[in-house]
């Protein structure tokens, strides 16, 4: 199985099929390995990645119903595997552009906001702003050994802790409830250990 991240490599194993190989089974071929990808990767930001998983197995099955047909279903795959590389997040609020940690942890904290905010815009600002807060707690407690630390760990949690009800909940009137606030540690706390080393 081919790589996706390594465009070159991709790339010419793609061509190499050339006229040799159908249009479905190009996209058979590029289905399959973002499909790989993305299961490889969940961990690391698994909002990001349900999602194009999900848009994945639709274009599978739409083309196996024969809803679309072979060049839909290549150009599908083709977009949806652009947009994993590419890590393209069209929803995602500007102040989170280049932060890739703080646009991971928003995809866990925004479906607990939106369930207590009125509208979308606001419930993706808010949860926005929180992750971008709450992954600098994370990187300020930082530290070689973090993960072999349960002190360390214990300081962070209760620093977030602290934070999702003082700021979150006290300050941007978010009811988040005391369960909600604790999915969402153990959330961040997977989510950062699947994207730090140490």
């Amino acid at each position: 199985p081919v790589n996706i991240f390594d465009e070159k490599a991709f790339k010419q194993v793609v061509e190499e099929q050339g006229e040799s190989k159908a249009t479905a089974a190009k996209a058979d071929m590029i289905a399959h390995a973002t499909k790989k990808a993305i299961s490889e990767r969940l961990e690391q930001d698994p909002a990001f990645f349900e999602k194009f998983s999900k848009m994945i197995q639709q274009a599978i099955d739409d083309f196996r119903a024969k809803r679309i047909s072979d060049l839909d279903y290549l150009n599908k795959v083709t977009e949806i595997k652009e947009a994993v590389v590419n890590r393209r997040t069209d929803d995602a609020p500007a102040q989170l552009g280049g932060n890739d940690n703080a646009l991971a942890l928003y995809g866990v904290l925004k479906p607990y906001v939106l369930g207590h905010v009125s509208t979308e815009d606001v419930a993706a600002n808010l949860a926005a702003d929180s992750a971008i807060d709450i992954w600098s707690i994370i990187q300020r407690n930082r530290k070689v050994g973090f993960w072999d630390d349960l002190d360390a760990q214990r300081r962070t949690m209760n620093e977030i802790d602290d934070y999702l009800y003082d700021e979150v909940k006290g300050n941007k009137g978010v009811q988040l409830t005391t369960g909600e606030m604790d999915d969402i540690i153990d959330r961040t706390m997977q989510l950062a250990r699947h994207r730090m080393v140490g």
